[in-house]
């Protein structure tokens, strides 16, 4: 048995489609992440009886292997279609849209087969990333953890891979040339189905709203109280980014209600949560970014486009550019 440690830095699916491919090697793969869950953006908060999917909204799956994969999420009953009716600013969809796909019973479910065997750490956030000797130590919030590692992946949005990674070589400038833009999302539940509501999806391209959705209309949701959830423009979000949260999300309830023209009711539950790095809008232009010098390397959607499937196959193309790094082949161990 290989001696050789890998870490792994975020259990989002970039994170994780890395840590599978890695894992099919003579390797010991650990991933670590900040919070108690799994699946970065591809978040579901669970308030009491409430469900929302905070994050991305659905996926769609083009190339054959994340198609494989979606395949087999679905066969485990950890991802679905949804067809919504969809009304973009004033246009209605005449038929459902019938190539979205989401996480049942949450988005985070869709990375359940990924997550599936693997060693996974969840709520150590890695503060620092030291180079020396033996390998590749982590500074967490608990401390230094005991052992090296002898290759590293992040798979975290781009301004913090070059804060880890930074210091630690040249390839990694090039991080500060990704750009990504933070979104507010509002969720409320209500105790009835909204009537002012025509369609399960709303998009907008202009305005303080980018999104507003029926996350009670997905399958595999919980019955009970409607969830919406609601996400603002990039721009607005950039303009109220420190605002408390309690008060953009009723901001953003009255937007919606607005767009809608009809005053709505009181929520039974509304919260709002603030992603700092959730929309990509300048890309690298690279799969991934890696030093094998130093066996080192960041993977995301941030890389090539901002698509759940970019970062999977982003996480791909990391492990296989980091193997050579530690002196292990591709080709699949079998066990």
């Amino acid at each position: 048995m290989s001696n050789v440690r890998i870490a792994v830095i975020g259990a989002g699916i970039a994170g994780l489609s890395c840590a599978r491919e890695l894992s099919r090697t003579d390797s010991e793969v650990t991933v670590f992440e900040r919070s108690r869950g799994l699946g970065g953006r591809l978040a579901t908060r669970r308030t009491g009886e409430f469900a929302f999917d905070h994050g991305a909204q659905f996926l769609t799956a083009r190339g054959r292997p994340f198609v494989e994969y979606i395949e087999t999420a679905v066969q485990s009953e950890s991802a679905d279609a949804w067809r919504p009716r969809i009304v973009e600013d004033e246009r209605q969809f005449d038929e459902p849209i019938d190539d979205w796909l989401v996480g049942t019973p949450g988005m985070s479910s869709v990375v359940r087969p990924l997550a599936r065997g693997l060693r996974v750490r969840s709520g150590v956030r890695v503060r620092e990333l030291l180079r020396g000797r033996k390998g590749w130590e982590l500074d967490t919030d608990a401390g230094r953890l005991p052992g090296a590692f002898d290759a590293v992946a992040v798979a975290i949005p781009a301004p913090g891979a070059l804060t880890l990674l930074g210091p630690h070589g040249r390839a990694f400038r090039s991080l500060t040339r990704v750009g990504m833009a933070p979104c507010w999302t509002t969720m409320a539940a209500f105790a009835a189905p909204l009537a002012a509501a025509a369609a399960h999806a709303y998009r907008y391209t202009s305005g303080s709203l980018a999104w507003a959705a029926n996350d009670s209309s997905k399958p595999g949701r919980p019955a009970g109280p409607q969830s919406w959830v609601l996400h603002s423009s990039p721009r607005w979000a950039e303009q109220h980014l420190e605002q408390d949260a309690q008060q953009t999300a009723r901001l953003l309830l009255q937007e919606f209600s607005h767009a809608l023209g009809e005053a709505l009711p009181d929520p039974v539950s509304l919260q709002a949560h603030r992603w700092r790095h959730a929309l990509v809008e300048q890309p690298l232009g690279l799969p991934c970014l890696v030093d094998e010098e130093i066996a080192a390397g960041a993977c995301g959607d941030w890389c090539t486009a901002p698509r759940a499937e970019a970062a999977f196959e982003s996480g791909r193309a990391l492990a296989r550019s980091l193997l050579p790094a530690v002196g292990l082949s591709a080709a699949p161990v079998r066990r």
